[in-house]
């Protein structure tokens, strides 16, 4: 490694403020009673603080702790050592686990079965701690918390290598923010504003730059060829599981083929026939007849219906389809997702199914 990139590694962000301690603390706790009830086993992680350069591995045996059970990490931090925030954030993807900015306290106002729920609080996740926070496979931010970015500090370097160094950091922090499946619009915001400033983003540009996610990742959308014909086909993973979406083509008529993991009971309960369906169109549920076939494979069900021409271009014209089961038409829950047709992908679904009844 250059002596100019050693130089670079020890780059600071930073916030100040009087509200955190000068060092991170780490807390890693087992889950609470509301997570268990969800059958959610992933462990909630605390960090509070600065990030200093020791963070990391504090970090790292926190995560070790919860192993395979995952984790949810909840981040309340001004910034920090640059390096130690990206290494933070690649701990947290290596492990599969969650971000959210702000904590969680006990709700005295919600009781479940005799226990205390839980209550969201808001925080702060600025410089440095933006950077952590992709880590995140599924990202959140609490209500009324602030995601802040600015310009990296160069001033504790000798003035002959400010440029060359600024540009091996610029480069490093592009490419992570890229990694971490992120816009790297984000890296232009950062750069826009001074080090000694900071700039909030507002809850559209985190959702936009997919700095948040919501708990769902990017939808994938694409065409096939398969013998006899093509199909339309979208994915998308969320937290609740792998959602896919088949759309094939035959004749003038167009079917859909639901694939769902929805834990290996309820998918051979759908496969033996005890579960009624709807087709999912933005906000509108259409209720669908009963499939042409159901398949239970482990954990996940295959669903396959016809469409009539209607619901096909319903599903043309929106901006989200998917597939809920329910016991009953009744019944106050379902299970099933919802798959994103983003702008970018909109025109390519719609063609494919307007030229299918064209055919």
């Amino acid at each position: 490694m250059t002596n100019r990139v050693m130089l670079a590694v020890i780059f600071v962000l930073s916030m100040p403020t009087a509200v955190f301690a000068s060092s991170m603390s780490v807390r890693a706790e087992p889950p609470v009673f509301v997570k268990l009830l969800n059958q959610n086993t992933a462990w909630n992680i605390f960090l509070e603080g600065e990030i200093d350069s020791g963070a990391p591995a504090r970090v790292a045996e926190a995560l070790k702790k919860a192993g395979s059970d995952g984790a949810d990490v909840y981040i309340n931090s001004p910034g920090g050592n640059l390096l130690a925030g990206i290494q933070i954030g690649q701990l947290i993807r290596k492990a599969g686990a969650n971000t959210r900015i702000g904590s969680i306290e006990p709700d005295p106002s919600e009781i479940i079965t005799g226990k205390l729920g839980i209550k969201y609080l808001p925080g702060y996740c600025m410089s440095a701690c933006s950077l952590a926070f992709l880590g995140g496979v599924y990202r959140y931010a609490n209500e009324g918390s602030k995601y802040g970015v600015h310009r990296f500090s160069s001033g504790a370097l000798p003035e002959t290598n400010d440029l060359d160094v600024a540009q091996v950091i610029s480069a490093a922090v592009s490419a992570y923010i890229r990694e971490m499946g992120v816009d790297t619009a984000l890296f232009e915001l950062m750069v826009q504003k001074g080090k000694d400033d900071i700039r909030i983003l507002s809850a559209t540009e985190l959702t936009q730059l997919n700095v948040v996610n919501n708990g769902r990742q990017k939808a994938e959308w694409s065409i096939e060829a398969t013998n006899g014909g093509q199909y339309l086909r979208g994915v998308q993973d969320s937290v609740y599981g792998k959602s896919k979406a088949v759309l094939p083509c035959y004749d003038g008529r167009m079917y859909y083929y639901s694939f769902y993991q929805t834990g290996p009971e309820k998918a051979a309960s759908i496969a033996a026939g005890e579960w009624v369906h709807s087709l999912f169109v933005n906000d509108a549920v259409i209720p669908l007849p009963n499939p042409i076939q159901a398949n239970a494979d482990g954990d996940e069900v295959a669903v396959l219906f016809s469409l009539t021409r209607e619901q096909a271009m319903a599903i043309a014209s929106s901006s989200s389809m998917g597939h809920a089961m329910q016991w009953a038409r009744d019944a106050p829950t379902f299970v099933g997702y919802r798959i994103d047709i983003p702008p970018l992908a909109s025109q390519k679904v719609s063609t494919f199914i307007r030229n299918c009844f064209q055919r």
